[in-house]
């Protein structure tokens, strides 16, 4: 009960930083909002992953590692993008972690649809790619160009 009390708060946490985010990568409206909801996304997730880690076996261990350090990286990205006004480097902080969030939310929805472990993984990785094009596109009308 309490492993699904965490998920379920980390799925809201996760969903406001993505939608929030949205807005505070175009301007950084919103963006203490994105961060502290990011935070708990991830805070969510280390709570749930040390709760039932006792019930999990190696492979699951690995692999919910794994989510726990690309969480800290997330927000390690989005604490740096704190200290920048809009430029390149804040889109790319703040539009790794759009790309993250997303990626895991499909990742999630494939995954809870049954599909195949290789079709899962298929989304995940065209989910990243279509994001490293999209944060180039969005670097080009975000950052206003300085002569």
């Amino acid at each position: 009960m309490l492993h699904t009390v965490l998920i379920a708060l980390h799925a809201i946490a996760g969903a406001v930083a993505l939608l929030v985010g949205c807005v505070a990568h175009r301007g950084r409206v919103l963006f203490d909002v994105y961060l502290w909801s990011l935070v708990a996304a991830i805070g969510f997730l280390v709570a749930a992953v040390l709760e039932g880690w006792a019930r999990s076996d190696g492979g699951t261990r690995l692999l919910f590692g794994a989510f726990v350090v690309l969480g800290g990286v997330m927000v390690a990205q989005a604490v740096s993008a704190r200290r920048l006004t809009l430029s390149p480097a804040y889109v790319d902080r703040v539009g790794f972690t759009l790309v993250s969030l997303f990626d895991a939310f499909v990742v999630v929805s494939v995954l809870n649809l049954g599909a195949p472990i290789v079709l899962v993984i298929g989304a995940g990785v065209a989910v990243g790619v279509a994001g490293h094009f999209a944060l180039r596109v969005a670097k080009t009308r975000l950052v206003p160009v300085t002569a």
